[in-house]
């Protein structure tokens, strides 16, 4: 058994934070930027082909299960170099309204096509409904509510189902809030990545730092949560500006901030994403002969400066990345769109062109679905009455879908609970090989500890720091390429 330790506070673990003494103590996590293709979603399993998946899909018991529903719309009115999500540029030669109507009627076709089909989807209890891209926020009202017609008349939304829509600081003026509160979301999500307009304008950002104020202050006064993604590890970033910006939002008491590092690999190759300006190998080569990225010390001692600044404002992170107000949500400060992805790992059901989702309930057996990556390709097959413009799958059973769930139940950053992988997986995570030897690492590393009298495991404030890689080397690497089989107890 791993030896119980006593959970330390948040003041007492932000006054031992230190980073770089991390980074040195654990060089299996030291990732550098070009390298740092870290994603959640395990990139591992069977392949399955599409129609593999769809025949999956269709079988699912899904009825009355909880699940989250996405919409990908890939269009942005500019292109920021380092982004490599699946999205092109919104055309601005007077055809925007009718490229942006082409998109809701492609969504909402490859929606209807699974419905159509798949006899459980409209009785799937959708918890949280996410609109993202690309910027979804592009938008007008009039489709926004084309969209959220569809989804209210073709599927089981919970009363109180969480819907948030993404863009970017130039889309969320006050009209526009108040026109999208009044279709029905209620919360928002804005990616202002920085205010330093230095940094802002060489990435290839639409805004400055004063369009990323008002637009906070306008989402301020909806009076709903949202969160602000904040981005490190850039060009012209330093420690000091990274600090300065957060404590430009924690004073205003934004309800959530998100953190991200700067992910300068090639996600495309995993299949989800496409490939980024900086991507480009002599670009890449450029920009590191001008010594234009921050070295990976530093790079974490700004996210150091961030989270002692967060801390110091009482925001606690729910999941990992995202630190909360306290009280800006129910059960555990979690956003229900993290509760249903990351902690209960419910179904996500995902449309559009690199959209990707996820098969899960009580069984042991995890599919990922993965769409499309290639926009024109996707609209395409959706034009042509295609019901599957799906890619790929992965089918996960045994250690790899009980060490995804560990990844996602990290990501959460709630606490774990053996009972949960005991019942679902089959597995002893405190007795049963890798299981142990991996969560005896942890907690002896002060990355993981236990909580509530010992009953369940949650991440330390270093363990949060650091979360994407452990998830990457230790849980999905460690156990979920473990390839001895499952012993069910």
């Amino acid at each position: 058994m791993v030896a119980l330790q006593p959970a330390r506070n948040s003041s007492s673990a932000a006054a031992e934070l230190n980073l770089g003494v991390l980074l040195q103590q654990h060089p299996e996590l030291q990732i550098e930027q070009d390298e740092y293709n870290i994603n959640v979603t395990a990139n591992f399993g069977r392949t399955l082909t599409a129609a593999e998946v769809f025949d999956r899909y269709a079988a699912h018991p899904g009825r009355g299960m909880p699940a989250h529903l996405y919409f990908h719309v890939p269009l942005c009115s500019y292109i920021c170099h380092f982004c490599n999500y699946v999205k092109r540029r919104l055309p601005n030669d007077g055809k925007a309204d009718a490229t942006l109507d082409e998109w809701v009627t492609l969504l909402t076709a490859e929606s209807q096509a699974y419905l159509d089909r798949v006899g459980w989807l409209r009785e799937a209890r959708i918890e949280s409904f996410f609109i993202g891209g690309g910027t979804a926020a592009l938008l007008r009202p009039r489709q926004l509510e084309r969209l959220i017609a569809h989804v209210r008349k073709n599927y089981a939304l919970s009363p109180d189902c969480e819907l948030t829509l993404e863009g970017n600081p130039d889309n969320f003026q006050c009209d526009y809030i108040r026109a999208a509160q009044a279709i029905g979301f209620n919360r928002f999500s804005v990616g202002v990545q920085s205010f330093q307009d230095e940094v802002t304008g060489f990435t290839g950002r639409g805004h400055d730092g004063r369009a990323s104020l008002a637009a906070i202050d306008h989402l301020l006064e909806s009076h709903r949560p949202f969160n602000v993604d904040i981005m490190f590890g850039l060009p012209f970033q330093t420690v000091e500006s990274v600090e300065r910006d957060i404590r430009t939002l924690v004073t205003r008491r934004v309800p959530t901030i998100t953190i991200y590092r700067l992910r300068n690999a090639e996600r495309h190759k995993m299949g989800i994403g496409n490939r980024a300006l900086w991507n480009v190998p002599a670009v890449r080569d450029q920009l590191h002969a001008e010594h234009r990225f921050p070295s990976i010390t530093t790079t974490y001692a700004m996210r150091e400066a961030a989270v002692r600044t967060l801390l110091e404002h009482g925001y606690t992170p729910s999941p990992c990345g995202w630190w909360n107000a306290p009280g800006t949500y129910p059960e555990g400060n979690i956003p229900r769109v993290s509760r249903n992805k990351w902690q209960r790992y419910d179904t996500m059901i995902a449309f559009g062109p690199g959209a990707y989702g996820w098969l899960t309930g009580e069984t042991a057996e995890v599919v990922q679905t993965h769409n499309e990556t290639d926009i024109a390709a996707y609209a395409k097959r959706v034009k042509a009455g295609d019901s599957r413009p799906i890619a790929f799958g992965r089918l996960l059973s045994g250690h790899q879908a009980a060490g995804s769930a560990l990844g996602f139940a990290f990501k959460a950053n709630q606490p774990i609970r053996p009972e949960r992988f005991r019942r679902q997986y089959g597995v002893e995570i405190l007795e049963q090989e890798p299981y142990r030897g991996v969560f005896r690492e942890l907690v002896a590393r002060g990355l993981l500890e236990f909580v509530e009298g010992g009953a369940a495991l949650k991440p330390t404030l270093n363990g949060e720091a650091l979360h994407e890689e452990i998830i990457s080397v230790y849980l999905q690497g460690r156990i979920g390429q473990f390839d001895e089989a499952v012993c069910r107890r």
